[in-house]
């Protein structure tokens, strides 16, 4: 058995990192071995061979890990939702097949997307990459006159509501994709997208999916599941 590892009188900042990384990176397989709700922080500590305070040294629960886990796959599945939103120069169209392509993805590998549902609500943390990918989005959707003139945290926030609501029916057996149509076309609406073109764009058939990303946190779920 590998020695857990104690960091409680370790005030070295690089080794506070190096047990965060650690922790992190063992959440895949530790989600994997359970339902998430079940987690405990006996179950972290086990997996990433670190004790119970190095633990609360890096975290303040086992909410806040799969947190920090699900922000970090939402940064890394930045990567193949705009390999096909940003040719798209319609920024309603962009928006609308990006929040598509996300639902789809995340509720593909069903793992992915229980993690992904961990992460806090609302979502307020600015400095993330989606977030920002998000909000720029919204941004220039206002200027060109595609959006309603709004706070750009309630358009972000609304378009990660979508995000949220499409992935938690997704997993469930009896979603449709009649459901994922209306789900963006609320989206579009609740933008300030008119109906006529929130109804057309909702409609447009799309299939091709990106591949997943192959590494980090994301490439580790895919793993476990294929």
């Amino acid at each position: 058995m590998a020695k857990i590892t104690n960091h409680l009188f370790d005030n070295d900042k690089k080794r506070r990192q190096w047990a965060r990384a650690r922790i992190v990176s063992s959440s895949p397989k530790l989600i994997s071995t359970k339902p998430i709700s079940e987690i405990k922080v006996e179950d972290v500590a086990a997996h990433s061979d670190v004790s119970r305070a190095s633990f609360y040294k890096c975290f303040r629960s086992v909410e806040d890990l799969l947190n920090v886990s699900a922000k970090r796959s939402a940064t890394e599945l930045l990567k193949p939702v705009n390999s096909v939103g940003s040719t798209i120069s319609d920024i309603a169209l962009r928006t609308a097949t990006k929040t598509r392509v996300g639902i789809r993805l995340m509720i593909s590998v069903p793992l992915l997307g229980r993690l992904m549902l961990k992460t806090e609500w609302p979502f307020g943390d600015s400095r993330h990459k989606g977030y920002r990918d998000v909000q720029k989005d919204i941004a220039a959707g206002i200027e060109q006159g595609y959006f309603a003139d709004m706070p750009l945290e309630i358009g972000v926030n609304l378009v990660i509501s979508a995000l949220r609501v499409g992935t938690q029916n997704g997993l469930n057996s009896t979603h449709t994709k009649e459901y994922e149509t209306q789900i963006i076309h609320t989206l579009l609406l609740s933008l300030g997208v008119d109906a006529k073109r929130a109804g057309e764009i909702s409609k447009i058939p799309f299939d091709q999916l990106p591949d997943l990303p192959k590494n980090g946190l994301v490439g580790k779920i895919v793993s476990l599941v294929s």
